[in-house]
């Protein structure tokens, strides 16, 4: 403890010690006036009793309100002494704390402080969490003026809103089913298109064909003329199948790397295979350049046909898997060719251009 804090110490414990004098001075003043009204009420009681003596021959009315006033007087008595006792106590009471207030007095500094530094600390925690409470109020704030801003906007423009939402939508829908490369559909639209497609023949019990197009030794394509020259080649591809396949029902997609999907609702075998000779005459007419082609010196496909109309308990799946197991069958036979299976019969044959 410092010099100055000592000293302060020693001022309050003087300066305790003389409240304490001052009131041990009142407590005695009190007592001694205590005592001399003691002394005054003894006397009192002695006059009374010579009164009482002396006035027997004037009745019993007299003797009793007498005897009365002795008995009251003897209970202020009574209440007198009782309020000396408390005082006394008061005053044992204040002498013990004040011999335990300088035996202690540094502890009790001690805890003062501790006290004082708890409640600074809880002051500026409050404080803190009154300006982050501050801080959050105002965000509520600018964020409540924004959203009052933005709903009269909504309300004044919520035909227009709602327009350009629909057309973001729509752009959205047509971006997730459209090949990147390419630009026709995905895989992802292809399956969901075949699925509508066969529900849709079914209940009209009409025919639904499928064509699987594969670009003969892609692999070499890219080795000898590069991934970039190797996009362009897909690009082709794809272009050209779609000048073939011109129905609005019918889908072309790129089902996956260097392979080509098509799907051809009411159409039957024969319209089927007729669609797959178109598209091997127009590679054939366009003739991407393929040195390291063993089968052309231009880019071929190989195509699995496969065709059905649909029945209860049956699948799309099982008409792609066909037609998968019929581009097989042509890539084993030489390529640049089409292979036709149905999906319900054994008939199956080759077609070359």
């Amino acid at each position: 403890m410092n010099q100055p804090e000592s000293h302060e110490i020693r001022a309050e414990a003087l300066s305790n010690s003389q409240a304490d004098n001052q009131l041990d001075h009142q407590l005695r003043l009190e007592i001694s006036d205590l005592c001399e009204e003691v002394k005054r009420l003894q006397q009192a009681n002695s006059d009374l009793k010579i009164v009482l003596e002396t006035t027997i021959a004037h009745g019993d009315a007299v003797q009793k309100q007498l005897q009365a006033e002795v008995i009251e007087r003897q209970k202020t008595e009574a209440t007198l002494k009782s309020c000396l006792e408390i005082i006394t106590r008061r005053k044992s009471d204040l002498e013990i704390i004040l011999e335990t207030t300088v035996e202690h007095g540094d502890t009790v500094e001690i805890e003062l402080q501790e006290a004082n530094q708890k409640l600074q600390h809880q002051i500026d925690e409050r404080q803190k969490a009154e300006a982050k409470l501050r801080s959050v109020l105002e965000i509520l704030s600018r964020d409540k003026a924004d959203l009052e801003i933005m709903l009269q906007l909504t309300a004044a423009h919520g035909d227009v809103l709602q327009n350009q939402l629909e057309r973001d939508v729509e752009e959205a829908k047509i971006i997730a089913d459209i090949d990147g490369l390419t630009q026709i559909a995905n895989r992802r639209k292809l399956n969901e298109y075949v699925m509508d497609e066969w529900g849709k023949m079914a209940r009209e019990k009409l025919p639904i064909s499928f064509m699987l197009c594969d670009v003969d030794y892609f692999k070499l394509y890219n080795d000898t003329y590069g991934h970039q020259a190797g996009d362009r080649c897909l690009i082709q591809v794809a272009e050209a199948i779609s000048r073939v396949v011109k129905r609005p029902a019918d889908l072309v997609a790129r089902y996956g790397g260097e392979e080509f999907g098509v799907i051809l609702p009411n159409t039957n075998s024969q319209g089927a295979i007729q669609v797959a000779e178109m598209v091997l005459a127009e590679l054939q007419k366009i003739q991407i350049p393929h040195l390291s082609s063993t089968v052309q010196s231009y880019v071929t496909l190989s195509i699995g046909v496969s065709s059905t109309v649909p029945v209860n308990g049956a699948s799309p799946e099982s008409l792609i898997a066909v037609a998968d197991r019929a581009l097989y069958e042509a890539k084993k036979q030489g390529r640049n060719c089409l292979v036709f299976k149905s999906c319900n019969a054994l008939t199956a044959f080759k077609i070359n251009i």
